[in-house]
């Protein structure tokens, strides 16, 4: 399976990256959005998308255009951010769960492991 992973942080793009190499699955790394469009060519089976990121298009509202669009495959949200409202906000987006940081390698393999086809 085919995973796009948006992380604009270098250290947690490095851990999944990691991780990702030692299972079948494929890894492609966008640093924003704009690269993640890109890499949707590669019709990725799962998308982990980091919900801060450093530009004016963040996670949520690029979670809502993929669904807007027919996106169908999961998307998970990664975050710091865990309240109870961040949760519904993460719901309503469209996203399918969450990773939250700062995560360890076996809620890492949990989640894709969730969710590959």
């Amino acid at each position: 399976m085919n995973i796009l992973y948006v992380e604009d942080e270098p250290n947690d793009a490095q851990l999944v990256a990691m991780y990702v190499r030692s299972t079948p699955h494929e890894l492609v790394l966008a640093h924003d959005t704009g690269e993640a469009e890109a890499a949707l060519a590669d019709q990725p089976g799962l998308i982990m998308l980091d919900l801060m990121l450093q530009h004016a298009r963040a996670g949520f509202g690029f979670a809502r255009e993929l669904r807007e669009q027919g996106y169908t495959q999961p998307i998970i949200a990664v975050t710091a951010l865990a309240t109870a409202d961040d949760m519904e906000e993460c719901r309503k987006s469209g996203f399918d769960d969450v990773l939250v940081k700062p995560f360890t390698i076996s809620q890492l393999a949990e989640i894709i492991g969730r969710y590959a086809i």
